[in-house]
């Protein structure tokens, strides 16, 4: 009596699992949702691209920023490729507290060219995660920090 050959059996078995598992990804994708969908992902996509664009430009006009303590202020110096300074910029420094649920927001003045400044909340203390932000003529620049600040 021949012995039956494998190899067939083998081959209808791998077709079998790759139905079953091909039928089981269909019924997920039908009936599952994600739990990492945004509902507006389109304008993100957008805003995102309009972003790199800032970006890039920002980069080309060799944009720098340095950012340093004054007493309870902050001061930003912004300035181009040419170590001259950048006027008119419209910055904002985002501060991200563990004590409120949405960012806070402080703008930045220009207090000389160049040179951008805020005043600190007195009541913020230890290490602080940040952004600063410049944007002016379609260009925009964004850094983020780590603010160690004295304990009060």
């Amino acid at each position: 009596m021949p012995r039956p050959r494998p190899i067939p059996w083998l081959i209808v078995l791998l077709g079998s699992g790759f139905a079953v598992f091909t039928a089981w990804t269909f019924y997920r994708a039908a009936h599952d949702t994600s739990t990492v969908t945004d509902p507006d992902y389109y304008s993100h996509g957008l805003r995102y691209n309009q972003t790199l664009l800032e970006q890039h430009a920002a980069e080309s006009l060799g944009w720098q920023v340095t950012v340093s303590r004054e007493g309870n202020a902050l001061v930003a110096t912004l300035g181009d490729g040419n170590r001259q300074p950048v006027n008119g910029a419209r910055g904002v420094l985002t501060l991200f507290r563990a004590d409120r649920p949405q960012p806070q927001q402080l703008p930045l003045q220009e207090s000389a060219p160049g040179r951008y400044r805020t005043m600190l909340p007195p009541e913020l203390a230890g290490e602080l995660a940040a952004e600063v932000a410049f944007e002016r003529a379609g260009a925009r620049l964004q850094r983020r920090l780590l603010l160690a600040l004295p304990p009060r």
